[in-house]
């Protein structure tokens, strides 16, 4: 994998960043937030303009889609754009719906855009089926953690290929990490850009080495989220490598969420503050699919299978 984006992949992501600069970023994520809503505009341009169709183009794929899922994520955009670019394709073939979800059967009590989705993925072991609206219940949840979330019960829908649920729970785990890297490098980038500007004992906070290793220790694990997630991504999701992204990535949400709210003092515990925009949704994504625990267990198990 190269570590430079390809000529390709930067006309997409100045392309991308347009469409994000334009429709996305805190002060919108903000705004829907306060109605209860979630850009379904943003995810309609983006479908436009082909963004969210780039996982089975041989030119682009699964990589570019974890790309754009990261800078969506960095650009506080509110919709389920790593669901629909990286997820779905993965399992469903031919034309998609703008809105998707996806949740575990046994454990559908928190599911992000659940409410809002046209169609739902339910993964049940290896196995999944696809439910569209009219075939599940979704109940609105509120929540400070940064999505909509609603409760689904009776989701029954069409079962899919064979093998079709541990496809999707590895490409998952892929968007899960790409959501994290994206959002966290967003608050750790809020962050320094409040240390520059923060004065005490008329010197900037940024000048203090010890807050200087602080916030490098966050760069650096948003970083190797980045990459981990990057290089599962191009690899194609092998489970040993996505469950790793999953893992790392989760590391790093724990570590951004802490330091970012430590270290921007009262005013980063404040809702008028930009900064939970980002932290609150690394909490929501760090207990998807059962959170930590869970991409460790698998990652052991594709080990030991894999040296048995």
């Amino acid at each position: 994998m190269d570590m430079q984006l390809n000529e390709l992949q930067q006309q997409i992501s100045d392309a991308c960043g347009k469409i994000l600069e334009r429709r996305a970023g805190p002060g919108r994520a903000r705004a829907l937030r306060a109605a209860g809503d979630f850009d379904r505009l943003l995810l309609t341009e983006m479908a436009e303009a082909g963004f969210l169709d780039l996982f089975g183009e041989p030119e682009a794929g699964p990589l570019v889609a974890a790309l754009i899922t990261q800078w969506g994520a960095q650009a506080a955009a509110l919709a389920p754009i790593g669901i629909r670019g990286l997820v779905a394709p993965s399992v469903i073939h031919g034309d998609l719906p703008e809105v998707i979800a996806i949740a575990e059967q046994g454990a559908m009590g928190a599911v992000r855009y659940g409410a809002e989705a046209d169609m739902l993925i339910v993964l049940d072991g290896d196995e999944a089926r696809v439910a569209r609206r009219g075939e599940f219940k979704a109940e609105t949840i509120k929540s400070k953690f940064g999505y909509p979330i609603a409760r689904i019960t009776e989701a029954k829908g069409e079962a899919l290929a064979p093998g079709a649920g541990a496809i999707a729970r590895r490409w998952w785990r892929v968007a899960i990490a790409a959501e994290i890297s994206g959002s966290a490098r967003g608050a750790v980038d809020l962050t320094i850009r409040y240390m520059g500007d923060r004065v005490q004992f008329d010197r900037p906070i940024a000048t203090y080495q010890a807050l200087q290793h602080r916030i490098v220790e966050c760069h650096v694990s948003t970083d190797a989220a980045t990459w981990a997630t990057r290089e599962a991504a191009f690899r194609g999701a092998p489970v040993e490598l996505a469950a790793t992204a999953a893992i790392i990535a989760s590391e790093a949400a724990h570590r951004v969420f802490f330091e970012t709210h430590q270290l921007t003092g009262a005013m980063g515990f404040t809702t008028e503050y930009d900064l939970h925009l980002y932290t609150m949704r690394l909490q929501t994504l760090r207990l998807e699919m059962q959170g930590l625990r869970a991409h460790a267990r698998d990652l052991i198990d594709a080990r030991w299978s894999a040296a048995s």
